[in-house]
């Protein structure tokens, strides 16, 4: 086969080369032609010498009948064939019989003296009836050498002429014979190549259908995810971008878009590995398929990218099954994987965007992000459909988003404290650092909004730095028993080397390590427990303190407190809003207390806002409190009135038995 084609292309480049030999010689074959012809079909001097004689003859013949008749309208013959003549000198200077002269100067001699001698008769010529017998004589006489002159020029140029032309169809002639050579030959040739073409389309049948499911397997690959099988973005996008069209402004024809993200996704990446993910999605795609294969309003189902999947389906119907096929399609994603042996639980977030008429369908992939974004950010593992208010959250996460890094830079981003009152004393023991950011625009921007962002796109290295680094600062000008706490991301664990970046700061401030505490949450424990562990070893030999926040919510296990020895053990405010009112809430709180105490752990309750709060937490054994009641978080020039305010609540609630005197006391520490 392979030698086949090598013959075919031989002989194919051979008769290409032929082929294009033949039509070369034919397109100058053509050219010259052509060239002939034009020479043939040129300015006609011939025929302008010959109309030259003519109208020589007419203008004799009108002379010669007023010579004889007198007659008025034999005078304006003459003047009429007089002006011809006169035009016919204006043709002669045509470049085509300029060129005719040019050949010999003899002619042009005699057409300019005889154009010269004319310019003075042809007055005389429209005024014959005025000239007596003689100088009508002198006037036939002065115009014989013109009319000689103009004959003579006119004979040459038709001579000229047939000689020429019998030279151009001998030329002709025999290129055309070359011609017909040349046609018999081309069509030979192509009859050739035509046969051997047919032949080898035998051969290149099967290669081109081979071709051809190459083709559609591209195409196929092009248009749909490798890893799923699901149609990818590209697919998406065309299909989407024809639904759309389709809507306009008609109320009858209608589309929703269902953008689904997998809860926790990224988790189970960094557990199990990509592998595990890659085996997770191929799963969720399967689930998704089957279940919208039962949607009969089922338009396109697809993965765009990680773990965002999108759904297109027909909403002409009653918008409620939407939202209905929705939470079916959210309760099927969150149901349990079995994955590598392994036992996986995942929630999914779905945002729901329908199309309105007057209200451009293009958008409605991003409205379904938007509701997408906003359902994770509410909480996740829920359905939410798209509303127009939320452009406008969009807008000013975006402005967020936009504007972080360079309020982290500039230093906008501040600590506010939040004072901790010891139980027993009446006192503060220590200070927590809370970030607080005062938009130039947008006003206060609530932390768990900003550093929600921040954890997202990695800024939350620089701005725990930051933080960090302005509350051990400001700690060196607290009384000496107060201490500061600083919270700490999981990010901070897996982004930064966290044990650098406290001893550098505590080297740089000069704060001592003891007075320092550093928070934590237990989805760091989760997430990176062993590594975890290791880093917070190495803190408290540093000296610092570390805290357990939050204990109570989420994912709360008592292994955690025993995988490591904490210093403070921070309760939830959940508990503490229902201390009052929920003997349940009280028994779990003590319960938490007990058991700390017996780990050697202290516990702090925060988000305590009633003296009944403060009551019951106090005979629950909570050793420090902090919430609301004593104080609210605030910047650092306003920390000493807020102390001397937490110490005067305290002292009302007769916490500690020299409350009076621990406030005199911390006056003075403040002067100082």
């Amino acid at each position: 086969m392979r030698r086949l084609t090598s013959v075919f292309n031989f002989i194919a480049v051979a008769m290409t080369v032929a082929l294009l030999t033949i039509i070369v010689v034919h397109t100058n074959l053509v050219t010259a032609t052509e060239q002939a012809m034009q020479r043939s079909s040129r300015y006609d001097s011939a025929w302008v010498g010959a109309a030259g004689r003519m109208e020589i003859l007419y203008l004799q013949k009108a002379l010669g009948n007023f010579l004889v008749s007198k007659d008025r309208r034999d005078a304006d013959q003459v003047a009429l064939f007089s002006e011809i003549l006169a035009n016919r000198f204006s043709i002669y200077n045509a470049p085509g019989f300029q060129a005719f002269m040019d050949m010999k100067p003899k002619r042009r001699h005699l057409i300019e003296t005889a154009a010269v001698e004319y310019g003075e008769l042809r007055p005389l010529l429209h005024a014959v009836e005025t000239l007596d017998a003689p100088a009508l004589a002198a006037l036939r006489q002065k115009l014989e050498r013109v009319f000689a002159a103009v004959d003579r020029v006119g004979a040459e140029a038709q001579a000229d002429s047939v000689n020429e032309a019998a030279q151009i169809r001998a030329e002709m002639q025999a290129k055309q014979k070359l011609q017909t050579w040349l046609v018999s030959g081309l069509f030979g040739s192509i009859a050739l190549l035509l046969g051997i073409s047919t032949l080898q389309n035998r051969f290149l049948r099967s290669a081109t259908r081979t071709a051809l499911r190459s083709a559609v397997d591209f195409s196929y690959l092009a248009h749909h995810d490798s890893l799923t099988g699901l149609p990818n973005r590209m697919a998406f996008t065309a299909e989407f971008a024809r639904a759309a069209a389709s809507c306009g402004d008609c109320e009858c024809t209608r589309i929703a878009v269902l953008a689904v993200d997998l809860d926790g996704f990224k988790n189970v990446n960094d557990r199990l590995g990509h592998a595990a993910g890659d085996a997770l999605l191929k799963e969720v795609a399967e689930r998704m398929t089957r279940t919208c294969a039962t949607f009969e309003n089922n338009l396109l189902t697809a993965r765009i990218g990680g773990d965002e999947f999108v759904v297109m389906l027909d909403a002409s119907g009653d918008a409620a099954l939407i939202f209905a096929q929705a939470e079916q399609l959210r309760a099927v994603l969150s149901e349990t994987y079995a994955i590598e042996g392994s036992s996986l639980i995942v929630g999914a977030s779905v945002g729901v965007a329908i199309s309105v008429p007057g209200r451009d369908p293009n958008s409605l992939l991003i409205d379904a992000d938007i509701a997408l974004s906003q359902a994770k950010g509410s909480g996740k593992g829920r359905v939410m459909e798209f509303d127009p208010a939320m452009h406008d959250i969009f807008i000013r996460r975006a402005s967020i988003e936009a504007e972080l890094a360079s309020a982290i830079a500039k230093d906008e981003i501040i600590p506010h404290y939040q004072i901790k009152m010891d139980v027993a004393s009446g006192r503060v023991r220590g200070v927590e650092a809370l970030a607080r950011w005062t938009h130039p625009t947008l006003g206060p921007v609530s932390p768990g909004e900003f550093t929600r962002i921040a954890e997202e796109s990695g800024l939350i290295v620089a701005l725990g730095r930051n933080v960090l680094q302005r509350a051990c600062r400001d700690a060196l000008c607290f009384p000496e028993e107060v201490g500061v706490a600083v919270n700490l991301s999981a990010i901070q664990f897996i982004r930064d080397d966290i044990l650098g970046t406290v001893r550098d700061v505590l080297d740089a401030t000069g704060l001592p390590a003891h007075r320092l505490t550093l928070e934590v949450t237990e989805t760091l424990m989760i997430s990176e427990t062993d590594r975890a562990v290791d880093i917070l070893s190495r803190f408290r030999d540093m000296g610092v303190s570390i805290a357990l926040d939050d204990f109570g919510t989420g994912y709360s296990a008592l292994s955690y407190l025993r995988q490591f020895p904490w210093d403070e053990l921070k309760i939830d405010r959940a508990f503490v809003m229902e201390m009052e009112t929920d003997e349940r809430a009280r028994s779990i709180v003590g319960s938490i207390a007990a058991m700390a105490h017996q780990l050697g752990i202290n516990v702090t309750a925060e988000g305590a806002e009633t003296p009944g709060q403060i009551e019951a937490l106090r005979d629950a054994g909570c050793e420090t409190i902090q919430g609301y009641h004593f104080g609210r978080p605030v910047p650092f020039d306003d920390l000493p009135r807020a102390i001397l305010h937490g110490v005067a609540a305290a002292a009302r609630l007769h916490m500690g038995e020299a409350t009076g005197h621990g406030r005199t006391d911390a006056r003075r520490r403040l002067s100082a």
